[in-house]
């Protein structure tokens, strides 16, 4: 597969990219704005997955207390407690 590469031109504050090339260690300014990218999309992406997930429990929690309530009579039937 071979990979597309996109030239652009941006502005950027010389300080904000004079500390993220000392914190990430890149050596260029590509290498640091393709980490920033990925960084970006992996954490949007944990979010949306984090919501889908908080979704589904919710929704599996309200299906768990409706099988509970259909069988409350059942669970007051005086079966032995072991």
């Amino acid at each position: 597969m071979t990979e597309v590469h996109m030239r652009t031109t941006v502005v950027l504050k010389d300080d904000l990219v004079k500390k993220a090339k000392k914190l990430s260690g890149a050596s260029t300014l590509s290498a640091l704005l393709n980490s920033c990218l990925a960084d970006w999309i992996a954490q949007h992406s944990r979010r949306d997955l984090k919501a889908r997930l908080l979704d589904e429990y919710r929704s599996g929690r309200q299906e768990s207390r409706r099988i509970s309530r259909e069988f409350a009579h059942t669970d007051n039937e005086g079966w032995p407690s072991w």
